[in-house]
Parts: structure tokens; C-alpha cells; sequence
């Protein structure tokens, strides 16, 4: 039996190549750990449909956790499960852009599926995309709401049926519910798209009459629907907030807490506070990824925007510009290391229109190009695949192993880096990982005021008299941080509350004859009041009041991700790699005094191989290594 025409059509034969190649790649490249940052975060709300940091992220959660209940038959690790879900959202973005390019090009001819297609695997195998297009991470599903956004309002331009709408504001709503700040900065841009069109305007006007915009129909049909969608999965936020969840970030069950939420929480300071010098500092690397992603795609980018301005399409010139400008601006002056790169993504993908006009004028007009186009991506992915191998980059599997090895039975530990007590809590939580301890943040609260009690509930009834005074006091002083991160001791009295549980806690330590741990860090604030002695022991990267003779093998760094060069591009991986020079810094000091010389050896070459690495990081990403406070 012969094959269906469609299935020999130039257009089905793209569109497949153009979803399963980049996925391919990417689960080529995956691996099966978590990553810094908020990983472990996100892998624990998917899992036990937990409320994330502002703005919550709703969309992604939901559909993530549903994601989470099919894949479970298939695989029993979550964090796999959730890696391919990333997957599977940006290579059907990619699938998506194809046919946004076709429907810009007007064309469905061999060349413009080659030209579209091509130009969506490229996106899909820039440099950040590939990044995180298999992490667990909030980014993938952002891509596939741009998509959903993009090819929504392209296919209504084209022909006018309402389900171009509808997909529209699906993308839209999945958007605003997700990663919202960079969906906001394109609202006003979708309006360029309800112009009256013009022949051979590719979907978007030549001109753009605003009052005339704003009484479309469709236009409120499009908005409309995007805002109930939105408002349902904010609206389950808020109704979930307020049921008992072992982790929840903030507690947006009320509409003070719910707007506090939605306008950023505790992250609003980052946007607020002027860093003298950060815009200098932060310019070369966002520089560095745009080059990074246009790469050899850069003669076809500027040809597709002068393409544009010469045949009426200014409109969408203007809108791909104007975009990535405004977001690259936000982003200069925003206090930010951890995935700063990716709110990059959505005017990348917008920037994929151009490249895509571009090729395509390029291949019909010059036959060599042809062949050129296809080697240019051939090369691209050969340079790219070895700098997003995943597979020993291995930070949570590593980091809790070494958790693992270095914690003794019953131990309390006070832990001020984020990467680490959040993966602890997903593999607590989660996979039911070491329930044998607890682990602190060391302002005590961590995300939620609640989450002591939730999670420690035996141990809440030792402290609960202590723990309970410093939560009034805070929640007096300052309301939101009893829900949120942030911790701040502006008072004699919120200090010496919070000194009184920690003190409560080291005691009840001694009196069960467990020990008390901190990292470097938490250690040194406690040193400076007091409850942490100079008489101090390492265990492996933590410090502890008591000898365990555990986790020795740290001081050799058993860590593969120290090695990768993706660490190089990860300003997330800063704060601990900081914290890995502390505790080597203490190690060398603490086995020198013990008198064991080929333990204090080893920690003084580890310590200088991590001060090399330090300065190499500091090259690439010389923003994430200024002096505090400047």
C-alpha cells in the first residue's frame, strides 16, 4: 500500500524532523539529577502539588503534577520524569514554530518547510535553549506557551477562525500563570496582530490604528479567554494555599498575600534596589549569550529584518526588535545570579522569525545555501552537544550522597545554601530520603513559617514555645517573611528571640546526644553570637559541636559536576561552590590541628583547585562575584 500523500509531503516530512530531532538531543544529553537553584523546588511542588515561590507558577505546577501521575507508570523517578516533560514541551514548541513560519512565510512550498524548520532546530539547539529544554525547571513549558501564543495569532491572521484565538490565549494564560514577567513585556505587542492586514504582510500590518485595535472583537475574545484561563489556575493556587501542605512558598490564601505573591514576594527587592556598576558588569555576558544563540545564524537574521522593512512588515520587525530589547534592558539592572539566562528565551524564540525569512529568501535566491544552511546546524549541534552533557553533572545525586556520608543518625543541621536544603527537602518529601534528621534552614522558617511544624512534628513540640515567641515577633516586625524567604533581626528583641530557639535546640542536642551541624556559613553568623563554639569538627562539608569522623572523603571533591563545563555558564552554582572553599578553608585548618598531614594535604589542593575554578567562573560571569552591596 502506498503512503499517504500528506505523509510524503514536504510539510509533514519538516514538521516531524523539526520535534524529533531537538528531542532527540535533548533526551541524548539528559541526565538524572537535579540542578542548582530552584530544582529541587520545583521537583517537590510537582510531586505533592506544592505552592512555589511568587509568583507560584500555577500552570506549571498543575500540569506538571499531572504529567508526573502518567509518567510515574513508566518511570519511578520523578526527576526523569519531569527532565522529559521539559523535553517534551520546547521539541513540541519547536514543532509549533515550524508551522508559525510557515504560515509567515505564506508559503508550504519544499523551500519554506526547509527554511522553517531549519530555523526552529536551530533555536531549539541554541546554547540556553538546549540548557534547559531538559531540566527540571519552570523554562521548557514557558517556551511551549510562547509557541502556543505565537502560532495562535499567526493562524487567526491567516484565516481568520476563532480557534486561532483560543489556542492564542491558551498560550497566553500558560504564560502569565508560569513565568509571568516576561509574558507581561510582550502583552502590548500582541496588539500589533489585530491591525487590519495586508496582502504579503505575513500576518502582521504595515500600519497599526490603535483606536480601531481596541474595538476588535477578537480582541476581547482572545483577552477574555486568556484571563478566565489564568484567573483558574491562580484561582486554584489561592484555594490550595490554604489546605495543609508539608511545603509551600509564601501563603497566598488571601488577597493581600495572593497580590503580594503575584507581584513578585520577596524577589520584588531585586528589581528595586539600584547596584552601582551592575549594568557594566552584567552587559558582556547577555552580550555573550545573544551572540551564543545567533551564532552562525546571524547574516540570516539581519537579512529576514531588512527583509521586513522593505516589504510592509515593520510591524513585526519592530515587534522582534523592541522585545528583545526591552527584556535585555530589564535584564542588565536586575540584582539577579541564579537562571538570569533564561528570561532570554521568549525574545530568542521571537528572534527566530527573522532568521527564518531570512533563510528563506537566502535559499530561493542562491542555491548554495542550500547545502550551506543544513552544515551550518550540523555544526552547531556538534559544537553545542558536548557542552550540554548532563549525564555527570550529577549536583543533587552528589550532594545528598555526600549529605548522606557526612551526617550522623538523629543530627540537626542548620544549612544557609538553598540548593542544598531544597533538594533535601524534595528527597525527604519525595522519596523519603534520610527522615532521620532534620535539616534547617538557618533562619529557621525556610519558605513558610508552617513548614517546621508540617514536616518536624515531634521535634516542633520541643521548641514550640521558643520557635512559636520568635514567629509572633517576626510576623509583627515584618508579616510576610513568616511566609516567604527573608529573615530579618532589625530588633534586640527578634534577635534574641530567634537566638533563644536555636539555643533550644543546640541544648536538646546535647541533652539527646545528637549532633548539631551547620554549613560554613550558618556557622560563622552563630560563631558571632555565641552559640557555635571555636571547638568545632568536620563532617564531610558541614561543621559540627561534636566529632563524627564522617564524610572525609569531601575534602578530595567526589564531584563530577566540578569537572563539567556547564558549571561555567551556572551562576546558581556560585553560592556553592563559595561554600565548598569555606569548609575546604576549615578543613585544612581542622586536620592540620588533628595532626593527620595527608588529610590536611589533600584539603589544601582542593581548596586551591576550587579558587581556580572560582576565577574561572568569575571570567565568565564577573556579575555574580562583585563585592556585596555594590
Amino acid at each position: 500500500m502506498d503512503m499517504p500523500v500528506y505523509k510524503r509531503s514536504p510539510v509533514f516530512i519538516a514538521g516531524l524532523l523539526s520535534v524529533l530531532l531537538p528531542f532527540s538531543l535533548y533526551l541524548l544529553t539528559m541526565g538524572d539529577s537535579l540542578g542548582f537553584a530552584d530544582a529541587g523546588e520545583f521537583a517537590l511542588v510537582t510531586r505533592i502539588l506544592g505552592i512555589a515561590h511568587a509568583p507560584g507558577f500555577p500552570a506549571y505546577v498543575v500540569t506538571g503534577w499531572l504529567w508526573g501521575l502518567v509518567a510515574g507508570v513508566f518511570s519511578d523517578s520523578h526527576i526523569i520524569s519531569m527532565a522529559v516533560f521539559s523535553a517534551v514541551c520546547v521539541a513540541s514548541a519547536s514543532g509549533l514554530l515550524f508551522r508559525t513560519c510557515l504560515l509567515m512565510l505564506e508559503s508550504r512550498g519544499a523551500m519554506a518547510c526547509a527554511a522553517s524548520a531549519l530555523s526552529a532546530i536551530a533555536f531549539c539547539t541554541g546554547y540556553t535553549v538546549w540548557h534547559w529544554a531538559n531540566s527540571v525547571e519552570v523554562y521548557g513549558f514557558h517556551i511551549m506557551a510562547m509557541s502556543l501564543l505565537l502560532y495562535g495569532l499567526f493562524s487567526w491572521q491567516a484565516e481568520r477562525k476563532q480557534m486561532g484565538l483560543f489556542i492564542a490565549a491558551a498560550g497566553l494564560a500558560c504564560g502569565l500563570a508560569n513565568h509571568h514577567l516576561t509574558m507581561i513585556f510582550f502583552i502590548p505587542f500582541t496588539l500589533v496582530f489585530f491591525a487590519t492586514r495586508q496582502p504579503g504582510s505575513g500576518g502582521i500590518s504595515g500600519s497599526f490604528p490603535l483606536k480601531r485595535i481596541l474595538k476588535e472583537k477578537a480582541l476581547w475574545v482572545f483577552a477574555g479567554t486568556a484571563f478566565v484561563l489564568m484567573a483558574g489556575f491562580y484561582g486554584w493556587m489561592y484555594v490550595r494555599a490554604g489546605h495543609h501542605i508539608d511545603f509551600k512558598f509564601g501563603n497566598p490564601d488571601n488577597p493581600s498575600r495572593l497580590f503580594y505573591h503575584l507581584a513578585g514576594g520577596s524577589w520584588q527587592k531585586n528589581t528595586a534596589r539600584s547596584v552601582e556598576g551592575l549594568v557594566a558588569l552584567r552587559m558582556p555576558y547577555f552580550l555573550g549569550l545573544t551572540w551564543q544563540h545567533l551564532l552562525l545564524y546571524i547574516p540570516f537574521f539581519v537579512s529576514g529584518l531588512f527583509y521586513f522593512f522593505r516589504s510592509g512588515r515593520k510591524a513585526l520587525a519592530a515587534t522582534v526588535l523592541l522585545y528583545f530589547l526591552v527584556v535585555f534592558a530589564y535584564q542588565l539592572r536586575i540584582d539577579q545570579t541564579a537562571d538570569t539566562d533564561a528570561y532570554m528565551l521568549l525574545p530568542f524564540f521571537l528572534m527566530t522569525l527573522p532568521v527564518a525569512a531570512g533563510l528563506y529568501r537566502s535559499i530561493e535566491k542562491y542555491r548554495w545555501i542550500r547545502w550551506l544552511a543544513p552544515a551550518l546546524l550540523v555544526m552547531q549541534v556538534a559544537w553545542y552537544f558536548p557542552r550540554q552533557q548532563k549525564h555527570d553533572f550529577n549536583v543533587s545525586a552528589s550532594l545528598m550522597g555526600q549529605l548522606d556520608r557526612s551526617v550522623p543518625e538523629g543530627a540537626v543541621l542548620m544549612v544557609s545554601d538553598w540548593t542544598t536544603v531544597s533538594q533535601y527537602y524534595y528527597f525527604r518529601l519525595g522519596e523519603s530520603f534520610r527522615e532521620d534528621i532534620i535539616l534547617l534552614n538557618y533562619d529557621l522558617k525556610f519558605t513558610n513559617w508552617q513548614i517546621l511544624p508540617a514536616v518536624y512534628p515531634e521535634f516542633y513540640q520541643v521548641i514550640r514555645e521558643e520557635y512559636d515567641e520568635f514567629i509572633r515577633l517576626l510576623g509583627l516586625a515584618h508579616p510576610q517573611e513568616i511566609y516567604n524567604t527573608g529573615c530579618t533581626l532589625d530588633t534586640p528583641e527578634l534577635m534574641n528571640a530567634y537566638l533563644a530557639v536555636v539555643r533550644r535546640i543546640k541544648s536538646w542536642c546535647a541533652e539527646q546526644r545528637v549532633a548539631f551541624m551547620c554549613d560554613p556559613k550558618a556557622y560563622l553568623f552563630l560563631m558571632q553570637y555565641g552559640v557555635m563554639g571555636t571547638e568545632a569538627h568536620m563532617s564531610g562539608f558541614f561543621i559540627s559541636s561534636t566529632r563524627t569522623d564522617l564524610g572525609r572523603d569531601f575534602v578530595s571533591l567526589p564531584f563530577a559536576w566540578l569537572d563539567s563545563p556547564l558549571l561555567l555558564d551556572e551562576p546558581a552554582a556560585s553560592d556553592k561552590v563559595v561554600d565548598f572553599e569555606a569548609a575546604l578553608d576549615f578543613s585544612r585548618n581542622y586536620y592540620s590541628q588533628l595532626g593527620d598531614t595527608a588529610m590536611a594535604r589533600q584539603a589544601d589542593e582542593s581548596y586551591r583547585r576550587i579558587k581556580s575554578l572560582q576565577r574561572r567562573m568569575k571570567k565568565h560571569m564577573p556579575f555574580v562575584y562583585r563585592p556585596k552591596g555594590q
